[in-house]
């Protein structure tokens, strides 16, 4: 049941905003009484610290490697391939709506987010650093493109979030192709 109320919380929290969702909210939408929440949780912070813990070990079991084998083009794209693939698990993605959403007012989202951020600007780091090691890439000033790419890279993944049946693609293809082409080894 625990499980649950935590599932619960996610994807009501995540269509609602977690301050809209009541312990009663919660407690109807498991058909159990608010007196049983309190069973698992001593309170709706505990449940919520919970929340975020559950779903942050989840996170970290889905990261993975990039591979940099091919062309820049093919390892950027393998890399966007990868950070959606993060957003296609519906717990995962109702968990980085939430995170987003609440950041601004709950210090705990706020911490997480700044993982995230930075996590994706590491991976970029590293990416780019080696393309531009290894001559695929001609990079001149290192963290100005680490920081562009994240951050666009960024922009896609929060309107993936805000938009399920958002088809943005061919947009991130072209992104790509723009940003090899920019750094084109002449």
């Amino acid at each position: 049941m625990k499980q649950q109320l935590i599932l619960s919380l996610l994807d009501l929290g995540s269509q609602q905003g977690l301050q809209a969702v009541s312990l009663s909210l919660l407690a109807k939408q498991n058909s159990i009484s608010k007196a049983a929440i309190f069973h698992h949780f001593p309170n709706r912070n505990a449940l919520v610290s919970e929340l975020f813990s559950y779903c942050n070990t989840l996170a970290y079991k889905q990261r993975g490697t990039i591979s940099l084998e091919g062309s820049a083009y093919e390892v950027l794209s393998r890399a966007m391939d990868h950070w959606h693939h993060m957003y296609e698990d519906e717990v995962m993605r109702s968990f980085y709506r939430i995170i987003e959403s609440e950041a601004l007012t709950h210090k705990e989202a706020a911490g997480i987010k700044r993982t995230l951020d930075e996590m994706l600007i590491g991976q970029s780091s590293i990416l780019l650093e080696n393309l531009n090691n290894s001559e695929r890439l001609d990079i001149k000033d290192l963290d100005l493109a680490i920081q562009s790419f994240s951050s666009v890279v960024q922009r896609f993944l929060y309107r993936i979030l805000l938009d399920d049946d958002l088809d943005i693609e061919w947009e991130e293809e072209r992104f790509i192709n723009r940003f090899c082409s920019l750094y084109s080894v002449h």
